[in-house]
């Protein structure tokens, strides 16, 4: 499937997203009530997390006594979860088995409100799971299909990408920022003796002055040059004054993946392409339905689901813009023969 939109958007505006855990009694039904649930959430996400450290386990055990209200939050959450699983899988189960022309049907429809609900608690993990915690200990941060643009304390730019988490850690004559998830584009300022380190999880980049992105997508990260010249290493944490073994270095134009299994390329990349969010748009070249799906649901609230396996591998070309999501859903339909049911503004299915 071809197409284009020539339409462009600009970055959108909206404010810093902060957070964390605060001492307080609860109002029943208030807001008190609410923010305890949202950190118990973002408690039940960090508990299952392989970098969990002691003294984190320890904060969450002083957190669930700290009041009657914290433990009834926790009980909570955990009841509502597992009460929605098993749901949620049968009217999964059903939809599958459903005639493949057959309009929506009370099956669809109810696993839309399982998930729908299961998105909204975390219930699903892989869609807001630590997204909360990573917002808690963020100094930036953008929610889905927000674009910002930042200067940081050295006067380097940042554009930062919808649902993107940045930490920053200026000390010991080291520019760092560490991203917690998604996305950023740099402009860094010149400075031979300050080296700017960007440490994306399963890589870092360093650099003294030039233009990239960095993105963090769980356990991998991708570093793509558009000017200057960039050091990247499959290390986490690494020193940005010392020698960096097995690392290579990327051109303009040039990109490569960090995992743990260690760097793959340089290969080439085309920045019109890798940049294209910085405009508002997003572009496919011969890529799966199902890679696009992935990619559409970073940049838009809600979430587009794929039912129908037959048409992820299907390809797709194009150029979008990321503030028409009905246009590019539409297109998707004609291009490729899927059906889209819109559940509520913030969920649709494709079948």
């Amino acid at each position: 499937m071809d197409h284009q939109d020539g339409q462009r958007s600009e970055p959108a505006e909206g404010g810093l997203v902060e957070g964390r855990p605060e001492d307080g009694g609860p109002v029943e039904g208030g807001p008190d009530e609410d923010r305890l649930f949202s950190e118990a959430n973002t408690w039940h996400f960090r508990l299952q997390s392989d970098d969990i450290r002691p003294a984190e386990r320890a904060a969450f055990a002083e957190w669930l006594t700290r009041s009657p209200a914290h433990s009834h939050a926790w009980a909570g959450l955990q009841t509502l979860l597992h009460d929605l699983k098993e749901p949620a899988r049968a009217a999964y189960a059903e939809s599958c088995s459903a005639p493949p022309r057959r309009p929506a049907s009370a099956g669809i429809r109810r696993l839309a409100a399982a998930m729908t609900i299961l998105l909204v608690v975390g219930g699903l993990g892989g869609w807001h799971g630590p997204t909360l915690y990573q917002n808690a200990v963020a100094d930036q941060v953008t929610s889905t299909g927000q674009r910002r643009t930042l200067t940081l304390p050295d006067g380097s730019r940042v554009d930062m990408n919808g649902d993107t988490a940045l930490a920053l850690d200026y000390r010991d004559g080291e520019r760092r920022v560490r991203i917690l998830r998604g996305e950023a584009w740099f402009q860094v300022t010149r400075a031979p003796d300050h080296p700017f380190v960007v440490d994306g999880g399963a890589g870092a980049a360093r650099v003294l002055g030039t233009q990239f992105s960095v993105r963090r997508e769980s356990d991998r990260t991708t570093v793509t040059v558009g000017e200057g010249l960039v050091e990247v290493a499959a290390h986490r944490n690494a020193d940005g004054n010392a020698p960096w073994p097995d690392s290579v270095r990327l051109r303009p134009g040039e990109s490569v993946e960090a995992d743990a299994n260690g760097l793959t390329g340089p290969r080439a990349a085309d920045p019109a392409v890798a940049f294209a969010w910085r405009q508002g748009q997003i572009v496919f070249r011969q890529q799966s339905l199902a890679s696009v799906i992935t990619a559409l649901n970073r940049q838009w609230p809600g979430r587009v689901v794929l039912l129908n396996d037959e048409a992820a591998e299907r390809v797709v070309s194009g150029v979008f813009a990321l503030d028409r999501p009905d246009a590019v859903i539409d297109a998707l339909e004609r291009g490729l023969g899927v059906r889209a049911t819109r559940i509520t503004p913030y969920l649709t299915l494709l079948r």
